[in-house]
């Protein structure tokens, strides 16, 4: 069936009532103006000869009779015959559509007779596609009297504890129904209230009228509420929103009484809690000052400090300006609020006091709002250098423990709390004796390890790489003595390349980074240095001493592998390091396992290292050796990171805390030493020990034969 009536006059007023409600709200007697609009729609679908027709899709020839309609009903419902129709095909092809019915305006009255209410009902919906429609009416709980529909067929069922109302075929409907309720009333005559649900609709007005005149009627959720009274009647009319549920109460009204305001004056409490640091010549104090407002609002406040304080900052909410003054060796502190205040409020003030350098007898500022019916504090002193802070003096005020000190006060400084204090009124004294200690300096950086890689060659070539794993705080070079005819070659810091510089005593300067403060410390970084010492060509017996660098920072661990030519024999180990078995060597290996750090693209000196092909293979140097090495170097550019060649016989020594002033050393006996020449001198004693037995025999024998004989 194609619905074919005029949805668009009905949308067009629909709208129309809508906009002019917000007009209607301004301008007063809304209930009348209201019902004026309600009228005058009325009056146009009359006008329109408003009446729904239906065909089927299939009777295209049975047209509505427009004759005698205006050329304006006509197009209007023309329109309407086109947006139903298309609801229609959408509800037929299982389009989705947003609802079966729409509610456009429901009004409700409601009378009270004693304790049962009876309520009225007229609901204007709109049911959009064919079939049986269920509309839900009221709960089973009401006293159902009538329900009616202004035309076609329907009937009313319960289900799940609702009435409901069934229409069958789409088209503009009028309900009309009516039912009771029971109120509850304290007693005959007296307060009561009643609620009942209802159909939510855009459009929803309310009117309860009962026979009393000295009543207050409450309707909730009303948006607007009008109350009439009359003789022996009283009538409340409200406009409610989309709701589901009508709440209405009574009480006797209240006679209204004249109340001659009588202004108080504000009754003010002060609490105070000020953190006070002690150090480097000053006391400064932060203070909270929380205000209690009663009675009536505040527009200003007025704090009283020394004289001799500065005051640095005065905070609070709603603050909008604050002056200083002084006068009769006092400072007054004018605070000025936006607006009236009342209740609770804070005001924080921060102020310092010189007291000079060295130990002196310092008097702890106070602070003192005025006006106050009553004022009492807590301080917290804390020091704020390696100052020893005794108590010298006090009056008004009592020592008190750390702990008995407000929440809100700890987390006002970082340092320990050392002394407390409490007053309950003005004034007070607190002198402290402030004693100055010689600062005594620490350590800012530590090496917590160093693993240092030695290789020896007989031409007297002695090439050595360390890693000093660091920890720095603040020390901004790392500060190395090599040894004597020394060439630093490489240096890199946390794996990049960094420019060394050279004092005017000939010490190396390394630039090094802070470590990064974490949960467990400050964290580690490798320092990495490669530089080629000069020794004494190795020859066939003979001793070597070799140095490692001297630094200013102490380790607390050292490794030393050295690596020494194959072809001599080493005996006779010295020196202030220890050496040690490969299995107690844990980092002996960490050198050949290490992974190679990229190299900055900024690096300037990009030249391949072939440093392990020239010691491995032991080749024949020249005597300007070090001549060469010295201008293959450049100033002023990133160095490139080197590789040690791992040959040779390998020791291991190890030393634990070298001092800033120690240059660990270890010196060695050496030999030439012959393809298997141990063998040799190992049956060379042997033959001496069996001449010297046969040597021995000859002279045990002789003297047996003669005996015998």
């Amino acid at each position: 069936m194609k619905l074919k009536h005029k949805t668009g006059v009905s949308l067009f007023l629909f709208l129309a009532f809508v906009i002019s409600i917000p007009a209607l709200l301004l301008a007063g007697g809304l209930q009348e103006k209201i019902q004026q609009k309600i009228n005058a729609s009325k009056n146009m679908q009359q006008a329109a000869q408003y009446e729904p027709y239906y065909v089927d899709n299939e009777q295209q020839s049975n047209k509505p009779q427009e004759e005698g309609k205006s050329q304006q009903a006509r197009k209007a419902a023309k329109a309407d015959r086109d947006v139903s129709a298309d609801m229609l095909q959408r509800a037929e092809g299982n389009a989705p559509v947003f609802s079966s019915y729409a509610i456009y305006r429901t009004d409700y009255k409601a009378e009270i007779e004693e304790d049962v209410v009876t309520v009225k009902g007229s609901i204007v919906f709109e049911v959009f596609k064919k079939g049986w429609t269920q509309i839900p009416l009221a709960k089973n709980t009401v006293g159902l009297i009538e329900v009616s529909v202004n035309r076609g067929t329907s009937f009313v069922v319960m289900q799940s504890g609702k009435y409901y109302l069934m229409i069958d075929k789409p088209g503009r409907y009028t309900l009309d129904m009516e039912f009771l309720i029971k109120a509850s009333r304290e007693r005959e005559n007296g307060p009561g209230n009643f609620s009942f649900e209802s159909i939510p609709a855009p459009i929803s007005q309310f009117e309860f009228a009962m026979e009393e005149d000295d009543v207050e009627i409450f309707v909730e959720p009303s948006i607007r509420l009008e109350v009439k009274k009359a003789p022996k009647k009283t009538v409340a009319w409200a406009v409610m929103p989309n709701t589901n549920t009508i709440t209405v109460r009574w009480s006797k009204a209240l006679p209204k009484e004249t109340i001659t305001p009588v202004k108080l004056e504000p009754k003010v409490y002060v609490d105070t809690v000020s953190s006070v640091s002690i150090g480097e010549g000053l006391i400064r104090c932060q203070s909270i000052l929380n205000y209690s407002i009663l009675q009536s609002e505040i527009s200003n406040a007025r704090i009283a400090l020394p004289e001799d304080i500065a005051i640095l900052d005065v905070q609070g909410k709603n603050l909008r300006d604050w002056k200083i003054s002084q006068k009769e060796n006092l400072q007054y502190v004018d605070v000025y609020f936006t607006f009236g205040t009342k209740g609770n409020y804070t005001l924080n003030v921060t102020y310092e006091r010189k007291i000079g350098d060295g130990s002196v007898v310092a008097q702890i500022p106070w602070i003192q709002a005025l006006g106050a019916e009553r004022e009492k504090g807590f301080l917290g002193l804390a020091a704020a250098t390696n100052v020893e802070l005794a108590i010298n003096k006090t009056e008004n005020a009592t020592l008190i423990d750390v702990k008995e000190l407000p929440s809100s006060l700890w987390g006002m400084t970082a340092n320990p709390i050392l002394l407390a204090f409490k007053y309950l009124k003005h004034p007070f004294t607190i002198a402290i004796d402030v004693t100055k200690h010689e600062e005594v300096p620490v350590l800012v950086a530590t090496i917590d390890s160093a693993a240092f890689v030695t290789l020896q060659t007989n031409e007297g070539k002695s090439l050595t790489k360390a890693i000093y794993q660091l920890r720095n705080n603040v020390k901004q070079y790392l500060r190395l003595t090599l040894p004597e005819e020394s060439v630093l070659w490489s240096v890199f810091v946390a794996g990049k390349p960094v420019k060394p510089a050279k004092d005017k005593n000939g010490h190396i300067l390394i630039p090094l980074e802070k470590s990064q403060l974490r949960e467990e410390g400050l964290t580690q970084f490798p320092v990495e240095i490669v530089y080629l010492d000069k020794t004494p060509t190795m020859k066939f017996l003979g001793n070597i001493k070799l140095n490692l660098p001297q630094n200013d920072i102490p380790i607390s661990s050292l490794q030393w592998s050295l690596y020494l030519p194959s072809e001599y024999a080493y005996f006779n180990f010295g020196g202030d390091v220890k050496q040690v078995k490969a299995s107690m060597f844990p980092v002996a290996d960490d050198f050949r396992t290490k992974e190679r750090a990229p190299m900055s693209k900024a690096a300037g000196y990009r030249l391949e290292s072939n440093v392990g092909q020239q010691f491995a293979g032991q080749s024949v140097v020249t005597e300007g050796f070090y001549d060469e090495v010295q201008s293959a170097q450049m100033k002023g550019v990133l160095p490139i990171r080197i590789d040690i060649p791992q040959e040779g016989k390998l020791f291991y020594f190890s030393k634990l805390i070298v001092t800033e002033k120690e240059s660990p050393s270890v010196s060695v006996r050496y030999c030439k030493a012959f393809r298997h020449a141990f063998t040799i001198v190992k049956l060379l004693l042997l033959v001496i020990v069996i001449v010297l037995f046969a040597a021995g025999l000859k002279k045990i024998f002789p003297k047996m034969s003669r005996q015998g004989s």
